[in-house]
């Protein structure tokens, strides 16, 4: 009897050795899925760092292009409306000065005329008197 009991204590001891060191395996991958989940986990901390720096990176180079854009937009915009200021200042002076230029030949024209029609006039009363005087001699 006493060896029956020292067969299963036997037993026993063995099959919790073997459970024991079953366990031990199974510790020993979970500390190893443990660290890999750690090392992955490092690994994607590193890799989120690097794209949020390439985002923050992009984002400030976007920022800056909007900038130079912009004043680019501006500039454009002043040149743009100074030459537009210019022109209209050049056209302004050009009709003016066509304007100042057909009032003078207007006024020249209208001496010439004036001094055509004078002569017009005077050669007209003229022909008139000579021919009131041709008359009076025709019939005489």
């Amino acid at each position: 009897m006493i060896n029956t009991i020292m067969t299963d204590l036997n037993t026993e001891v063995q099959l919790l050795k073997k459970e024991v060191s079953d366990m031990k395996m199974i510790y020993s991958r979970l500390d190893k899925a443990i660290e890999k989940i750690s090392d992955v986990s490092n690994s994607i901390n590193r890799m989120l760092a690097v794209h949020e720096e390439k985002i923050s990176q992009q984002e400030e180079a976007q920022i800056r292009t909007e900038q130079e854009i912009n004043n680019d937009i501006k500039e454009l915009h002043s040149r743009i409306s100074t030459n537009n200021r210019e022109l209209m200042n050049l056209m302004s002076e050009q009709h003016k000065e066509q304007t100042d230029k057909m009032t003078k030949l207007e006024i020249e024209l209208q001496g010439r005329v004036g001094v055509l029609e004078k002569w017009r006039w005077i050669i007209i009363g003229g022909s008139i008197v000579a021919g009131f005087i041709i008359q009076k001699m025709i019939i005489l």
